[in-house]
């Protein structure tokens, strides 16, 4: 399997990072219910890595078991889109009411998670690639 950037679907990636953004909220929202991450902690622990990994291996194999192709490429711009994401919401959103999220966590930590987003996914679409074609 190999892949080609012509067999990237962009709106697979937008699907895909929606998918995982909502699997990862889910989890940190059922982590925060069950007192595993107190509320004002969320974002700077273990659990919220967790919540990560779990959120965007689930978008990443949903877009790989879908597209079939170019799993890692997809895994990639999945993790590529979190920062257009964050760049939007903070441009448009943030700077006119004032509540910016520009410094809320540090420069490591922010680095990280995009790391573990990027590679979960990537992992998460070549796994669901690979599923897909043993089913068929």
């Amino acid at each position: 399997m190999t892949d080609l950037l012509k067999d990237v679907r962009p709106t697979w990636i937008a699907f895909g990072w929606f998918i995982a953004a909502a699997i990862t909220s889910l989890v940190l929202l059922a982590l925060i219910a069950f007192e595993f991450v107190p509320e004002q902690d969320a974002g700077e622990d273990i659990w919220t890595a967790f919540s990560f990994l779990v959120g965007f291996f689930a978008g990443g194999f949903i877009v790989g078991a879908r597209v079939g192709s170019a799993p890692v490429l997809h895994g990639i711009a999945m993790g590529l889109f979190s920062l257009v994401v964050w760049f939007a919401v903070n441009l448009f959103l943030g700077e006119p009411t004032g509540q910016t999220a520009w410094r809320s966590l540090p420069l490591s930590t922010t680095t990280m998670l995009i790391v573990l987003q990027t590679a979960s996914a990537a992992i998460g679409a070549r796994t669901g690639a690979r599923w897909a074609m043993t089913r068929s």
